[in-house]
């Protein structure tokens, strides 16, 4: 809720308050604070991180300079034209082109000033590379390994742990450059997860003292390296402290907030340059989903963060900040494992050769290996929601599903009880599987046929699969001529169901290119700001690349720190 200013006199002052401790937050707070601001960080879970900590931690930034560094030609021109034909018009030209100019004055920043190294991943493709101004490479960029002893055991026990698939990244200490390798089911990729694995052996002793592995990579790296340079700047998140109403003055300017802490006592906090809003989106937040977005929708079918209700939102709204979007998300195919709490993407299994996807009729209904906001798109138009993955005995003996290791290291005879009971369906033969999974069995049997059928000329005549570049960076390059696509033949056979699941909701307030919340009427609220999924996406209804979360919440939050600063005073309005 929002406040009216009255005689109470605040119970402290800063410059800058901060809403949320994920990469949107802290790339505000880190900046503000950069700029001789005063900045007090407030965190209503008992965790830092929020969802960037959780993820996989890349970050789309066109124009890098690691692009060049490794050979790979970007422009300003060609990522405005590249995000002006993905976004459809729909968002505003100034948005993009802060965005695309302010990164590379973002990148300098994180590698000049903070702990921050990112690195461009030549081979991860742009979602749409064929689309005029797409790259093939260089535009996700991700953090080495880091060693997270340097943030000290409090600090290091209260950072949000990764989301269960990122975990088994860190416990081999596997960057995304490095994970793209390991899919392939060769003698090489095995001796290099054994050598991991001893690795990670020889670090036991101490990841038992610590609570656990020392060695982070993924979004768990990135997040760490900025919280290490919250320890640099005596900054640190206020934790188990929300912010539950926004103070304003008559005329709509935020002087403050109110802020609640674990045993409900609260504070009144001005904030004399502005609050940015950065506890993202409302993927947890039944009622809201319920009202905004796509049916059927669960809160259970979100990889994000368990804290994300959208209070960050909510407040921005009863400020009179005008919100969009609000129906859409970071959708992508999920699948829901047993005694797991968070969805398990599928962002890697969809791609790959001998699995397809088919709705309650047993038929296909898209291209399983495009972006994957797409397939889920896909499933509520072609299978009104959940749907069916299937696939054969050699996709199984290959390839890891969800959180299921490939045959050959986790044969169905070793695999845990509650997989192969409340995960898998299973059967020798393609109609028996039909009835498992409730489809007609002769429609699934025809459905595998045309589709071996297509695959084995490599080239899926119904839906494109395997087409684009970014369709084959997740195939198999053994497989020819289509690596997205070899025929199921070998039994038994197996399926799971899939969820159109989420990364996070991506709609919220409307911001312009300073980061400023805007009213219905396209004005400003002078001191509020919003960036992350707090904020409907610069991005609109589309996913320019892997990153295309982070990188823009890290952007806008620097933005909003700059905006803030710029002002004197108590915030005003800077148009």
């Amino acid at each position: 809720m929002s406040q009216s200013p009255t005689s109470e006199a605040w119970d402290e002052t800063v410059d800058f308050v901060v809403v949320g401790s994920g990469g949107a937050g802290l790339g505000g707070a880190l900046r503000a604070h950069d700029l001789g601001a005063s900045v007090l960080i407030v965190e209503k879970s008992d965790r830092w991180g929020g969802s960037t900590a959780m993820s996989g931690g890349v970050v789309w930034m066109p124009v890098n300079p690691d692009m060049g560094a490794r050979g790979i030609a970007d422009d300003r021109e060609s990522a405005l034209t590249y995000l002006r034909e993905i976004t459809k018009g729909e968002v505003p030209e100034a948005r993009l082109q802060a965005y695309v100019d302010r990164s590379r004055e973002v990148w300098t920043w994180l590698h000049g000033e903070t702990h921050v190294e990112l690195g461009a991943l030549d081979k991860y493709t742009d979602y749409y590379p064929e689309a005029p101004g797409g790259r093939p490479g260089g535009r996700s960029t991700e953090c080495p390994r880091f060693d997270a002893s340097v943030l000290g055991k409090d600090n290091f026990a209260t950072l949000r742990r990764p989301h269960p698939q990122s975990q088994i990244m860190g416990k081999f200490g596997i960057t995304a450059r490095e994970a793209h390798g390991y899919l392939v089911d060769s003698w090489a990729t095995k001796l290099r997860l054994m050598w991991r694995m001893v690795q990670f052996l020889f670090r036991r002793g101490k990841a038992k003292a610590w609570g656990r592995d020392l060695v982070l990579t993924a979004g768990n790296s990135l997040i760490a390296r900025m919280g290490r340079s919250l320890m640099d700047r005596e900054l640190w998140p206020r934790l188990g402290w929300g912010a539950t109403a926004l103070v304003q003055a008559a005329d709509g300017t935020v002087l403050g907030c109110v802020i609640e802490g674990p045993d409900g006592t609260t504070r009144r906090v001005q904030a004399r340059r502005g609050v940015l809003l950065a506890a993202g989106g409302f993927e947890r937040n039944q009622q809201w989903r319920t009202r905004y977005q796509k049916a059927p929708i669960q809160t259970d079918w979100t990889a994000a963060c368990d804290a994300n209700t959208g209070i960050g939102i909510q407040l921005g709204m009863d400020a009179g900040g005008a919100v969009q979007l609000m129906d859409e998300a970071w959708w992508t195919p999920a699948t829901l494992v047993p005694r797991s709490e968070l969805a398990w993407v599928l962002v890697v299994e969809k791609n790959l050769p001998g699995g397809l996807f088919v709705n309650a009729e047993g038929q296909r209904f898209t291209n399983e290996a495009a972006p994957y906001i797409d397939v889920v798109n896909g499933m509520y138009a072609g299978a009104g929601g959940p749907c069916h993955m299937v696939f054969d005995a050699e996709f199984r003996q290959r390839y890891p599903v969800g959180p299921v290791a490939p045959g050959y290291a986790s044969p169905d005879a070793r695999t845990p009880r509650r997989y192969r009971e409340g995960f898998f369906k299973k059967s020798e033969t393609i109609g028996g599987l039909a009835e498992k999974i409730g489809v007609p069995p002769a429609a699934l049997q025809a459905t595998i046929e045309r589709f071996n059928t297509m695959s084995r000329a490599g080239v899926d005549e119904d839906f494109g699969r395997g087409d684009s570049h970014s369709d084959r960076y997740y195939g198999d390059p053994r497989i020819k001529p289509n690596p997205c696509m070899r025929p199921l033949e070998k039994g038994p056979f197996y399926a799971i169901e899939v969820v159109p699941g989420d990364l996070g909701t991506k709609g919220g307030l409307v911001t312009d290119a300073q980061a400023r919340v805007l009213r219905e009427d396209g004005t400003a609220i002078p001191g509020l700001f919003a960036a992350g999924n707090c904020s409907a996406a610069v991005m609109g209804r589309s996913y320019p690349g892997a990153g295309g979360t982070i990188g823009p919440a890290i952007v806008f939050g620097y933005v909003a720190a700059e905006t803030a600063c710029a002002t004197q005073g108590s915030a005003v309005d800077v148009s």
